[in-house]
């Protein structure tokens, strides 16, 4: 029936929409010869999950860590705004490999109220979905939201715990399922299995159901995620894996309540050895006077560190102190870079030098602040300082020898030291992999460095490999914190450019869209990075000449950077430069002039000419000069872009196409149209190969050559180039 086939096409969508290690993948779709619409799916040749885990009699250990890989799948998906709505061990199957894949988006909804499709709600509504796993409020047929989700998964959790339902019914009748879910408090999971080992006589449970296994967090974890209101559970499938992930690691749980006995209790679990070594300290504390004459010296030191560091405070703010500053010859108000240069003086004097990891630590800060007010090549200098001094205390593979390489990497790329850099990230992000597996770094520290990375080869012209990091940081999303979110949305937006960068300019604009989406969604609105956002977004409506949308996006975020970045921000800059674009895509060359002038010189006070949105700037100043009759004034400033682009790129790079194809316009308008044909042609032929026949860079790049051979008095050439135009055969 036609409803049928559209609930099948809209699962299509939905699937197409998803890209996740975990989830089925989509590769494509059509319609038959006797049409009927079919769609090609990755082919999972694997075990129901409940089934995997009993023939291996997987420990509960190990099932709980293949179940956190089926939240990620889930917490992705919501991201994505859709509500799977039918989770099950039936739709989880494991491969030989032991990896989970979540299968069948049949009754899926998207999350966003205007993205529904009018009937295709019916079905759904009507009883699609598999009630022993349907929570209250999907049997009672009320609205739902990724909370449901989050109960299902709870279901799905508990039998695989226990082998058993959460709920007591004398029938499989739906009627019954469904009363029981509204209406039974669950047993607790570990009281499940003992009762069931008392009642069966001939047959004990496996040793991989053992209660005692269950008992205090699990039973705790597994109850939240089945509370029969929403707002009871977890807040998210994340926040419902992160709790277990804390279980595992002998970590306090926010499902149990925290009392100062519990948090204690799991203290000394996980330092059972430093615990019991304590208490042997304790003692020998209390009968030795051995124990108190080194305890004594150790709080000696101690001292003497902290009047040390005291001691540097107080210098360093008697230094910017107005009225002892009139003691010096020079009596005027200290600045913070002199503050900053007398701190590295003391240093580089000898301070602290006893405390190696305290002089350390003073030269990260001096770097960073040396850094954030552009001084480069001193932040480069203290940053070495540090990173030989953590290297010497820690080792090459510590974190923090580590995060200090990482700093290094990304001053030497805001220098324009790109080789330099790409070579440091390239030596420490498999190690930075290996100790955040081991858990010795925070998913957000290594997701944060694969972001610059990946900023930094897209940069270089190689947006493929930026792709590829900037899903590897997105993936690392389920074991980032809440108050560390933000950094998904820049994420993803980066991702959206580097998308366009390949002429996946449909993609990129979904991606671009679903970063707004899900900060609006997530409470992240209003936040500078929600603003970063939408500035992308901004600039892709402007792309396709969505004018009104695009001037929207901008305004609200310039709102935003006005309140909380830097009137510097390199962000606040990218967001003018975009305005600068669409003011003069409406004709609006006044404005857009004032705002791209505004913005090179941000661009060039606080990153460089290497920075890659500065040729972009320089193009559309170049334009508005060609447009305003100042034709040679342009031509010298779109020079200048086409050798920053030709110095730094690969010659078939379109950002270079871009740069020349522009040249070109110029050219034309001085009527030197044999210098212009090369450069339009090449242009022309570089942007169809590299971003597509239909996309919009593409087809400016045509209409371009049509004003180049009407104005040459060609008019045969510019037909056959109009014609191409008009009809779409590129």
């Amino acid at each position: 029936s036609e409803e049928i086939v559209r609930h099948f096409e809209r699962e299509e969508r939905l699937l197409a929409s998803l890209n996740h290690p975990n989830i089925a993948q989509l590769y494509g779709g059509g319609v038959t010869a006797d049409g009927i619409p079919f769609f090609a799916m990755e082919h999972v040749e694997g075990q129901r999950l409940d089934e995997h885990c009993d023939e291996r009699q997987l420990a509960p250990d190990e099932r709980l860590q293949l179940f956190r890989k089926v939240c990620a799948a889930v917490t992705y998906a919501h991201q994505h705004l859709v509500i799977h709505r039918d989770i099950k061990p039936a739709n989880i199957r494991v491969t030989a490999e032991g990896e989970p894949k979540l299968l069948d988006f049949g009754i899926a909804k998207l999350l966003e109220p205007t993205t529904s499709l009018g009937g295709e709600q019916t079905m759904t509504s009507a009883g699609a979905m598999t009630p022993e796993y349907a929570s209250p409020e999907q049997v009672r047929g009320e609205a739902m939201a990724t909370t449901s989700d989050v109960y299902s998964l709870g279901v799905v959790l508990y039998k695989l715990l226990t082998g058993q339902s959460p709920y007591r019914t004398k029938t499989n009748r739906a009627e019954e399922i469904a009363r029981a879910i509204t209406d039974q408090v669950p047993e607790r999971p570990s009281t499940a299995i003992a009762k069931a080992e008392a009642d069966s006589s001939d047959s004990p449970h496996s040793a991989f159901r053992n209660p005692k296994s269950l008992r205090g967090d699990l039973d705790n974890i597994i109850l939240k995620a089945l509370r029969k209101e929403p707002r009871r559970r977890y807040e998210s499938a994340a926040q419902f894996s992160e709790d277990i992930r804390r279980h595992l690691a002998g970590l306090p749980v926010i499902a149990r309540k925290d009392t100062w006995s519990y948090r204690s209790a799991k203290f000394i679990r996980r330092n059972r050895i430093a615990v019991g070594a304590g208490a042997l300290v304790l003692l020998a504390l209390l009968g030795g006077v051995v124990a108190t004459e080194w305890e004594a010296r150790a709080t000696r030191q101690e001292k003497a560190r902290a009047e040390s560091i005291n001691a540097f405070l107080e210098q360093m703010l008697n230094y910017s102190n107005p009225q002892l500053a009139l003691a010096r010859e020079n009596s005027r108000p200290t600045t913070v870079t002199e503050a900053m240069d007398e701190a590295a003086k003391r240093l580089e004097s000898g301070a602290f030098s006893d405390h190696p990891e305290v002089r350390a630590d003073l030269e990260r800060i001096i770097a960073t602040s040396y850094a954030g007010q552009g001084k480069r090549d001193l932040a480069d200098e203290h940053i070495q300082k540090y990173l030989a001094l953590v290297s010497k205390l820690y080792g090459k593979d510590h974190p923090k020898t580590l995060a200090a390489t990482a700093i290094r990497a990304a001053i030497l790329f805001s220098d324009g030291k790109m080789v330099e850099s790409e070579k440091l990230y390239r030596q420490i992000l498999p190690r930075m992999r290996a100790e955040q597996q081991r858990g010795n770094i925070k998913a957000e520290v290594l997701a944060k460095e694969l972001n610059n990375f990946a900023y930094l080869r897209r940069t270089q012209g190689d947006s493929h490999e930026a792709e590829l990091l900037f899903r590897e940081s997105l993936s690392l999303l389920p074991q980032i914190p809440g108050e560390e979110r933000y950094l998904v949305g820049v994420t993803r937006s980066t991702l959206a450019s580097t998308l366009a960068d390949q002429g996946k300019f449909g993609e990129a604009l979904r991606t671009a869209e679903e970063a707004v989406a899900e900060a609006r969604q997530t409470g992240q609105a209003g936040t500078a990075g929600f603003g970063f956002s939408l500035t992308v977004l901004g600039g892709l409506l402007t792309d396709i000449q969505h004018f009104a949308e695009a001037g929207a996006a901008l305004r609200e975020a310039k709102a935003i950077f006005h309140k909380l970045v830097s009137p510097r921000s390199l962000w606040l800059a990218d967001n003018l430069r975009n305005e600068a674009i669409l003011f003069y895509e409406q004709g609006r060359f006044a404005e857009s002039l004032e705002k791209v002038t505004k913005t090179l010189d941000l661009y060039r006070q606080n990153f460089g000419t290497h920075y890659d949105n500065y040729p972009t700037a320089l193009i559309t100043q170049g334009l508005i000069l060609n447009k305003t009759g100042k034709s040679q004034e342009g031509e010298t400033i779109l020079r200048e872009a086409v050798k920053l682009r030709t110095d730094s790129l690969p010659k078939e790079h379109f950002w270079v196409a871009l740069a020349n194809d522009a040249l070109g316009e110029c050219l034309t308008a001085q009527d030197r149209y044999d210098e212009a044909e090369p450069l339009l042609l090449q242009s022309y032929e570089s942007l169809k190969s590299s971003q597509g026949a239909n996309n919009p860079r593409t087809r400016l790049a045509l209409q371009r050559l049509v004003v180049l051979y009407e104005d040459w008095g060609r008019f045969a050439t510019a037909n056959i180039y109009r014609n191409k135009l008009v009809a779409g055969k590129f």
